[in-house]
């Protein structure tokens, strides 16, 4: 992925900050919520954000399969929501599903947040993507305290959406980025002329 990508298309990145912002304070706020009740939020979350991120990917890439990371997280977000409402039932398992996707989504966005140029808010994204390793390795350690899961679950993706919405904002006023995107836009009238 390209800083002109990105900053074409930061909404999108802002829209999947929003949600985990959502999904977070859902989990936060309601003091009631089960290991049954987090399968359903969470598949939720993971298919919306999955796709939003699919979306992103393939937008935000000015090459071909240059946004293959942020797609294919999105890809694994869909899958194992997808896989959360199939099997409803089988919630403590569950559990280790989101520590292996915190994991796979982990690697692939520092692989995404590598990609860019070291200045901007770059560094967010790399701070995102340390917290979804952070967030894999506390569910393994705590799989046997439900609600202690259930608030560390809020509490990441609560704190994921608002690095992720800060990093969009930071590619939307990046001024650099925004003489690169304004640079490559006349190259391409140029090129159609």
């Amino acid at each position: 992925m390209t800083l002109g990508g990105l900053v074409r298309n930061w909404w999108m990145m802002a829209v999947r900050g929003g949600l985990a912002v959502i999904f977070g304070l859902a989990l936060l706020l309601d003091r009631h919520v089960t290991l049954s009740i987090l399968v359903v939020l969470f598949a939720a979350y993971a298919i919306l954000d999955g796709a939003w991120a699919i979306a992103a990917g393939v937008r935000a890439s000015d090459r071909r399969l240059e946004g293959w990371p942020v797609a294919l997280e999105g890809a694994v977000g869909v899958g194992l929501g997808v896989l959360a409402l199939g099997w409803p039932f089988v919630s403590r398992e569950l559990v280790y599903f989101i520590a292996g996707w915190g994991i796979v989504t982990g690697v692939l966005e520092m692989l995404a947040a590598l990609s860019l140029p070291a200045d901007g808010a770059a560094w967010l994204l790399v701070i995102g993507a340390l917290t979804s390793l952070f967030l894999a390795v506390l569910v393994v350690l705590l799989p046997r305290a439900e609600g202690g899961v259930v608030a560390l679950i809020g509490a990441y993706a609560l704190v994921f959406g608002v690095l992720l919405s800060l990093a969009a904002l930071g590619f939307r006023t990046a001024p650099s980025a925004s003489r690169a995107v304004a640079g490559s836009r006349l190259a391409g009238q140029r090129r159609r002329s």
